[in-house]
């Protein structure tokens, strides 16, 4: 009998004769299997790279198809016949199949999961004791946990960031900058003596608060859809760098002006607005401000570096001293309570834990010019001067970089960046809002609108579609995005995003 001889076109749908017809593809899958089954891998990968056919497409394919519709065992099964070595691939999944088992009520299989599937795979503990605690209070803890298709497709940019090196994952491509349509739903005029540096929504959604030189301006967004200017907060002495609304109670926030002190402020059901206290150190200035997560005490940084503590009452409970700290104007505290983070060396972020003064640390290969934590506390956004923003999952001891969005630009201010939901968004020098996918890192919006740089950008928690940005042309600008088109970019993003995976997995088993 003939050896077998492809046909002259080339390609996976070409053919190979003998008796019968086959598939090109079919057939150097076939020779490549009984190659790998022989222990012969060098000659089986070789001969997949030469044909440019891969032996584990349909089982690539199919693992995906099993994590997006959340077949947890069969996903691990058929992940363990791709290759070996997979224990932190399976750790993903696992931990989402264990929230997936908590969420539906499924508390006895949860434990079993936990006991029999990932303690085994966790060296440390550290993991199946976090995992342990949720099984106590599940009702309280997995308040900001994903389902549904969102989460599963986080468990696949989790594993493409395994899978292959940080320089690896970076987007192929931009998008177009119109792809997210927008328009300006309302333009505020500052109602001050200067630049808007910092603006955020309460948590609720219907108050935003915007510096204005020494004063913060106040606006309502009424259900009905109007909005309506409260009285400004006045008091300062020096322009207002930082503002921090109190959670849950979202009628209280915190203003700290530069180099002076932090004013509480609350706004009444009609609308009027208080100064309740005024916090001071003696002969030392504020730089930055935050709620503990209680909101029954706050603590600040201050401009020698050190981070002091204050009862409501303006009483001091504590007092830490650092010469390493920076005087960045950005301090944030966990999810837990129990650390605060800011910046240490430029370059640094510094995790402190109060209660016994540990630390860790996040380095940074650039130095830091702001840092926001997602709502839900696992991760944190660190925008440096390079023009490049960072995101990490600071939700295990030793935080881990997830993703890098670049175009915006940066030269010489502090210019701040935010979470918004399946996006994140940006000020720019370029008198620009930019807006990237959070999941590929693609920017996929850009906003124009300023005609000067815009420092502030902050995003509405309850209406998802809406955020404002402020800049040094002493304007704040609404901008409400179109939920059908945005609908289309998700998806797309979504495609992109499986497509990506794909070529992920199919590198990292070439290097098995």
């Amino acid at each position: 009998m003939d050896l077998p001889s492809s046909s002259s076109q080339g390609g996976e749908n070409a053919v190979v004769r003998s008796n019968t017809i086959l598939k090109k593809s079919k057939f150097i899958r076939g020779i490549t299997k009984v190659l790998y089954s022989l222990c012969y891998d060098r000659e089986g990968k070789s001969l997949e790279k030469e044909a440019g056919i891969e032996l584990h497409k349909e089982r690539v394919d199919l693992f995906i198809e099993q994590i997006i519709d959340g077949e947890w065992d069969e996903s691990l099964s058929t992940l363990r016949e791709i290759g070996k070595h997979v224990d932190k691939k399976s750790f993903l999944a696992l931990e989402k199949k264990f929230y997936q088992l908590l969420i539906d009520d499924k508390v006895i299989e949860a434990c079993k999961t936990l006991r029999l599937e990932i303690a085994p795979l966790d060296d440390t503990d550290e993991i199946t004791r976090e995992l342990s605690s949720l099984i106590i209070s599940s009702s309280r803890n997995l308040c900001g946990q994903e389902s549904g298709i969102r989460s599963r497709k986080r468990v696949l940019e989790d594993l493409g960031n395994l899978l292959l090196p940080r320089k690896s994952l970076k987007p192929s491509h931009q998008h177009g900058k119109d792809k997210v349509p927008h328009t300006t739903i309302q333009t505020f005029m500052s109602h001050g003596p200067g630049e808007v540096w910092f603006a955020q929504f309460s948590h609720c959604g219907r108050y935003l608060a915007a510096t204005s030189g020494n004063d913060v301006n106040i606006w309502k967004f009424r259900e009905s859809g109007g909005i309506m200017r409260l009285n400004p907060l006045v008091g300062h002495v020096q322009p207002v760098s930082y503002i921090t609304w109190r959670k849950p109670n979202d009628l209280q926030l915190l203003t700290c002006g530069v180099e002076e002190n932090v004013k509480r402020w609350k706004i009444s059901p009609i609308g009027d607005v208080s100064c309740l206290h005024t916090y001071r150190k003696e002969n030392l200035g504020t730089v930055s401000c935050v709620w503990a997560r209680n909101g029954e005490s706050i603590y600040a940084g201050l401009n020698n570096g050190s981070i002091i503590k204050w009862n409501l009452q303006g009483e001091e409970v504590g007092l830490w001293n650092s010469a390493r700290i920076t005087r960045i104007a950005d301090l944030a505290i966990t999810l837990d309570g129990r650390e605060l983070i800011t910046t240490r060396d430029y370059n640094t972020i510094l995790f402190f834990r109060w209660e016994d003064e540990a630390e860790r640390f996040l380095y940074e290969d650039g130095d830091i010019v702001s840092f926001s934590m997602s709502e839900d506390g696992c991760y944190l956004l660190v925008c440096l001067a390079d023009e490049r923003i960072n995101l990490w999952n600071i939700r295990r001891e030793n935080p881990r970089w997830v993703r890098t969005y670049e175009g915006h630009k940066r030269k010489r201010y502090v210019v701040r960046a935010c979470f918004c939901g399946q996006f994140i968004a940006s000020g720019s020098e370029d008198s620009k809002v930019y807006v990237w996918h959070r999941g590929t890192g693609r920017l996929i919006g850009v906003c124009g609108g300023h005609s000067d740089t815009v420092n502030c950008v902050s995003w509405n928690e309850v209406r998802l579609l809406m955020l404002v940005s402020g800049g040094d042309d002493r304007i704040v600008q609404a901008w409400n995005f179109d939920p059908d088109e945005c609908e289309n970019v998700l998806t797309g993003e979504l495609n992109y995003q499986l497509t990506q995976f794909s070529q992920w997995m199919n590198e990292w088993i070439s290097q098995l």
